[in-house]
């Protein structure tokens, strides 16, 4: 099983939040999603996403800054822990630094292009009466696509 991590870097008023806009896989292309990719062996998942961070923004982050708030397991394919982060000075400092930009977004609303679950993943992200001493674990059931396919998301 593949793993991977996708975070929101949030401003510390929760208005605005750092997003990538996704050349690949093709079913994410043109999107808007949160910054990530996949778990490096011997990575905690916190560790893969302090990486990614700034790998695709250029800030360094401490992975014990970022909270794990939703495990999704995609039917065995593929698990995506989803993280996020408050701090303006690195929403502030985030500039693109591969081929995928790197933009900052007003929450409210958010773009009509984020992928589906970005609508959900960030309120529940910012959510005061939510408290996540264990993460949320949701299990997504894949809809008639070959293994490769589904198993290609970063």
């Amino acid at each position: 099983m593949v793993n991977y991590v996708t975070g929101f870097m949030l401003s510390n008023d929760g208005q605005r939040v750092v997003l990538i806009r996704k050349r690949q896989p093709s079913w994410q292309q043109g999107r808007l999603n949160g910054v990530g990719g996949k778990i490096e062996p011997g990575e905690t998942p916190a560790q893969a996403m302090a990486r990614e961070f700034l790998e695709e923004t250029g800030v360094q982050t401490d992975p014990a800054s970022w909270q794990l708030f939703v495990e999704l397991d995609e039917s065995g394919l593929a698990c995506v822990y989803f993280f996020f982060c408050r701090d303006d000075a690195a929403v502030m400092a985030a500039r693109t630094m591969e081929a995928e930009p790197v933009e900052i977004h007003a929450v409210q609303p958010l773009p009509d292009d984020v992928l589906h679950n970005l609508r959900w993943l960030i309120p529940m992200a910012l959510d005061p009466q939510l408290v996540f001493s264990q993460p949320a674990r949701l299990v997504e059931r894949v809809r008639a696509v070959s293994a490769p396919a589904a198993a290609g998301r970063t």
